[in-house]
């Protein structure tokens, strides 16, 4: 039998030791892998990606907005405000109406403007009836105009004061910017009354050219 020179045992056991070496480098890798993959699909799980908000762009903070753009809107939603007195003489009856002053009117021109004036009287007998001076061009018309019914007391806290506000025009029917119903049961006549109030759509149109 030939005998197996010693160098080359050596040369085999360190060949297979470093195989050895190599394989398990190998599988200790694969295994932290693995593990760290666990570890990042685990967390996925446990922290989903919240959503991108867009709070700004859909609802702005109230600080953000320029009042002057709200002040804008509300002037495009509403027909004006009209400031009245109200005064009534249980001695003789009389029941005045003052017309002060209007603010905001909806402009009814083509040129962004409106030619009002102001209707008063009492339902439900509107026989008599009185009219404000026209004022040309004008959303802000002070008119410092008063009108006198002379009702009873008892028949006056059954009727409704009406103040319609039009818009004058020469050559056609006159159009409704606005009006105020007011049950004079539900004011205190004992004393004076002057306020504003904001102008609402009329129901019925009831006046002509």
């Amino acid at each position: 039998h030939s005998i197996v020179p010693y160098w080359m045992l050596i040369t085999s056991a360190a060949v297979a030791a470093l195989f050895s070496l190599v394989c398990c480098c190998c599988i200790w890798k694969s295994c932290c892998s693995k593990k760290k993959e666990k570890e990042k699909n685990t967390l996925k799980l446990k922290e989903p990606k919240k959503p991108k908000m867009f709070k700004n762009k859909v609802q702005p903070d109230l600080e953000d907005i320029d009042p002057g753009f709200i002040e804008d809107i509300y002037k495009e939603n509403t027909l004006g405000r009209l400031q009245f007195s109200l005064d009534y003489n249980l001695k003789t009856s009389q029941f005045t109406v003052g017309i002060l002053q209007a603010t905001d009117l909806a402009a009814m021109d083509i040129g962004g403007m409106s030619d009002p004036y102001v209707r008063v009287y009492l339902l439900p007998h509107k026989k008599k009836k009185f009219e404000t001076s026209v004022h040309r061009k004008t959303l802000n018309p002070i008119f410092e105009e008063k009108f006198t019914f002379t009702v009873p007391f008892e028949e006056l806290v059954e009727r409704v004061l009406v103040m319609v506000v039009y818009d004058f025009d020469r050559f056609s029917r006159h159009d409704i910017i606005g009006e105020l119903r007011i049950p004079l049961s539900s004011v205190d006549l004992s004393h004076s009354v002057e306020e504003w109030r904001d102008l609402q759509k009329t129901e019925k149109d009831d006046v002509s050219k």
